[in-house]
């Protein structure tokens, strides 16, 4: 009997989207601006002179900070497309033998993080679900803006600056050094798992996204997640149908993220990267858009830029070597906690 492989943990692979999930999508609607894609992480519906730009995603790698981190990064899809993030819901699945006290600590960070970029908490579902060993949250956000202001993924175009905030892995860094502290503890000091942690703090991208669209010039924003950087480049280009080359001693890497991916051997670039920006802009507003951030205190560099599909996608590496970028079959964070069996 035919036996089809088995997926790897997080996001299914690309042909697979395309193959049996992309062709299966119901009723069409004119009022869908933008809907599924490899890539596009939020839909953009019309509504007349604005639009309702929704998204969802779940929190399933992650055992500390899940309520915080189901805010953030549902609100990053939606501000990806340049639209404020302002509703959200929230199915809340505990796992049997759950009490009060857990339930009070996911929705404290729920609500801090809705307080800090100004979002409602409209709604959801909170049960206890059979057969969890941790909390699953499922978010859903919605936000809006002008019609003419919004932007996607697949809005890159060849010639465009690729500008990268803050740096490669940040969501991975914080998640590894929250839920593997005690194998890292022997092999980093103290110090710099503390600060590892509180890098989750830095996961929100909201405020650099408003500000590069006030700038203007900005054909295509993207937030880097599962598969971290290399897979957020291959999604861009994937989805506009273009090439991208970038040069690895452009991107920012935190010392702590660093500290983290030797001591475990991990690849930086391939690890959970919320919390850091692709912006793909006009060259002639690079410049402009590097100061509009700093203006905010949201370091970036402009680490490459994209070109014809034929041109390819590429990595160039420290020592001048011009690896291929393709799409990640597994992200390290899922990677490294599967192999301590978190």
């Amino acid at each position: 009997m035919f036996s089809a492989p088995r997926f790897p943990t997080g996001k299914l692979p690309a042909e697979v989207l395309k193959r049996v999930v992309f062709g299966r999508l119901g009723v069409p609607s004119e009022l869908v601006l933008q809907g599924p894609g490899l890539g596009e992480d939020a839909a953009v519906l019309d509504m007349g002179d604005r639009v309702l730009v929704v998204a969802t995603d779940p929190i399933t790698g992650a055992v500390g900070n899940v309520g915080w981190l189901a805010v953030n990064i549902n609100a990053n899809d939606i501000a990806s497309t340049g639209a404020r993030p302002r509703w959200f819901l929230c199915v809340t699945l505990l796992p049997e033998g759950a009490d009060e006290g857990l339930l009070t600590e996911i929705m404290d960070q729920m609500h801090s993080a809705c307080t800090e970029i100004g979002v409602s908490l409209i709604g959801g579902h909170t049960e206890t679900t059979p057969g969890l060993n941790r909390p699953i949250l499922i978010g859903f956000m919605m936000g809006e803006t002008q019609k003419d202001r919004y932007v996607t993924t697949g809005g890159a175009k060849p010639g465009d600056a690729i500008i990268l905030t803050k740096g490669a892995g940040i969501e991975g860094t914080a998640v590894i050094a929250k839920d593997l502290a005690n194998v890292l503890s022997d092999q980093i000091d103290t110090e710099t798992i503390k600060a590892a942690q509180l890098m989750i703090r830095s996961i929100s991208v909201v405020p650099e996204a408003m500000k590069v669209v006030e700038v203007g010039g900005v054909h295509s924003l993207h937030d880097p997640t599962e598969g971290g950087l290399l897979n957020g480049i291959w999604e861009m280009a994937e989805a506009a149908g273009v090439g991208a080359t970038i040069r690895e001693a452009d991107v920012l890497v935190a010392r702590e993220t660093r500290t983290i991916c030797d001591a475990l051997g991990i690849d930086p670039f391939k690890l959970l990267g919320s919390g850091a920006l692709m912006v793909m802009a006009e060259p002639k507003k690079a410049s402009e858009i590097l100061d509009a951030l700093s203006e905010i205190g949201v370091q970036a560099s402009i680490i490459g830029e994209v070109g014809a599909e034929e041109e390819g996608r590429i990595l160039i590496t420290m020592d001048g070597r011009r690896v291929p970028i393709e799409a990640i079959d597994q992200d390290e964070v899922y990677r490294i906690l599967d192999k301590y069996g978190i």
